[in-house]
């Protein structure tokens, strides 16, 4: 068997990388660009609600189907998916479910949805300046954590798992989205924004990985292979 990192001076850690069979550049691209739409959307949203904080369409439009039911255990409960602990476990688990496969895929499974939930806190929030109760809304931080960590599992498990991620993750992200509306923590808009958020960017991390390794790789496959003095006669 050929040595590619060696002939290709790559690092192991580079080139030892298994890649998924179903990956190609297309794919990765199409991928990256779907993810910086999504996160590009509710970017467009918290500057459009800067100054629009208001309930708007979405808002009475999702309320219609959404009764409120402050306080109501089931709904509560379900909002523990949230919690640091299941982000952690839910990250690091589907990471080691890749590594195997694919390195780089497990570091965006590893890293994306706790960066996602940072940036939800700590970036979006502030920059809205959006209010539900007196408290920074937009976008939910919880259908954000939810909707990362299935985005996550979605890319670790094969794509004969796959059909069956999405729908049970659909079904638990749509719950989210309806527990922090009928808790009155969110406005439904807040709740779709952060659900969108959470799967964008964990697209948008695992296809900038993979494009810049692929990058790495081709810029030095096309290098000039090392010089080796001969041995003295």
């Amino acid at each position: 068997m050929t040595d590619t990192g060696t002939r290709s001076g790559l690092p192991d850690a580079v080139t030892s990388t298994t890649q998924d069979p179903a990956r190609d550049r297309d794919t990765t691209r199409a991928e990256t660009i779907a993810g910086l739409v999504m996160v590009g959307l509710v970017l467009l949203g918290a500057l459009w609600l800067r100054s629009h904080t208001g309930p708007n369409f979405v808002d009475h439009w999702g309320s219609s189907f959404v009764h409120p039911a402050l306080g109501n255990p089931w709904w509560t409960r379900l909002t523990y998916l949230k919690r640091v602990p299941v982000l952690v476990a839910g990250s690091i688990l589907a990471a080691l479910v890749v590594v195997l496969r694919d390195r780089w895929r497990a570091l965006a499974c590893l890293v994306a949805p706790t960066i996602a939930a940072v940036l939800t806190e700590y970036f979006f929030k502030p920059l809205t300046g959006r209010h539900f109760t007196q408290v920074l809304s937009y976008p939910s931080g919880t259908t954000t954590v939810v909707a990362a960590l299935v985005m996550a599992w979605w890319l670790a498990v094969t794509p004969r798992f796959r059909p069956v991620v999405a729908v049970v993750g659909a079904f638990l992200v749509g719950l989210e989205c309806m527990a922090v509306v009928a808790l009155e923590w969110h406005y439904p808009s807040e709740a779709i924004a952060g659900a969108v958020f959470g799967v964008g960017f964990v697209l948008l991390v695992d296809g900038v990985v993979h494009l810049a390794v692929a990058a790495e790789r081709r810029r030095h496959a096309g290098a000039p292979a090392p010089f080796v003095s001969p041995p003295p006669a």
